[in-house]
């Protein structure tokens, strides 16, 4: 009895087709890895020459026409402080006393006892328009202001803009404004010698703290009271205009003008500079 099997195909073209797909497969790896190589070496090339070039170029160039980066010392000086190197005196001052109209014609009785016509600069920044007041200091009208959360209605937000203001004022040869309430009185004399000592073209936050110790734990030990006044350097209220507005919003909470500037401060960096001379006296009234 005869079977028949069927027959077995065992035609060569498939076998082929699939050796040579595979064969492909294995060659693709290859071309790749020897151009990566080969770029590799030229990048190590051009970097060696650029490394090459770099040096001969130093070696014979001038240091007049290098190329430095600039320090931190020359990035603090500001057009108008530059290469101001006399002595601080009482015209480097700009004074900005924190005042309103209610409150001014009583309480400018202190101002007047310091403030002297012919030397001081600075401004009494009221919340409105006095009337005839007569007063030797002169008076500004604070600009209105408002933000989220924030506006000039309220005494702190527009008695810490005073520096602000002060400063968009564009006075000249200025190195510090002092900032002081309306019945801060000032040494002009002992203030000039006390700043002076600082270098007016970096940043200075110079203060003091309450001689009250509540005052100071509800507040804060390194913040400077109004009260007693404080100094900001030149370069200090150019960085302040930048981001004041901002700051205010955030610390809206705040209670106090000088905490509100504090905190702004506090923001860019600068730590209190302290001077016992600046000194705030908080009295307490028993009946």
């Amino acid at each position: 009895m005869q079977t028949h099997n069927p027959p077995i195909q065992t035609g060569s073209k498939p076998n082929q087709s699939l050796f040579h797909s595979f064969k492909q497969s294995l060659s693709f790896p290859e071309k790749l890895s020897n151009l990566l190589l080969l770029l590799a070496r030229a990048g190590l090339l051009l970097c060696l020459v650029a490394s090459i070039s770099l040096v001969l170029r130093s070696s014979f160039t001038s240091q007049t026409h290098r190329f430095i980066l600039p320090s931190r010392t020359q990035t603090a000086v500001h057009d108008p402080v530059k290469n101001s190197t006399s002595p601080t005196n009482i015209s480097h001052i700009v004074f900005g006393i924190g005042a309103s109209v209610q409150t001014w014609k009583d309480r400018s009785l202190y101002t007047n006892l310091w403030w002297n016509r012919n030397q001081n600069r600075g401004f009494a920044w009221l919340d409105s328009k006095p009337g005839e007041t007569g007063n030797p200091v002169p008076h500004k009208v604070s600009e209105w202001c408002f933000g989220s959360g924030y506006s000039c209605r309220s005494a702190a937000v527009r008695i810490a803009r005073i520096v602000v203001e002060s400063y968009k004022l564009g006075l000249e040869n200025v190195r510090w404004f002092v900032m002081g309430d309306d019945d801060t009185v000032f040494f002009t004399e002992n203030l000039v010698t006390v700043l002076a000592k600082y270098d007016h073209t970096q940043m200075y936050y110079i203060g003091g703290n309450s001689e009250s110790v509540e005052q100071d734990q509800m507040h804060s030990y390194g913040m400077a009271f109004g009260g007693g006044g404080f100094a900001i350097s030149y370069p200090l209220a150019a960085q302040l205009v930048k981001v004041m507005d901002g700051c205010l919003h955030r610390y809206s909470f705040f209670y106090g003008s000088d905490q509100r500037v504090w905190a702004c401060i506090a923001e860019l960096g600068v730590p209190l500079t302290t001077e016992r001379g600046f000194h705030q006296v908080f009295f307490f009234f028993y009946f």
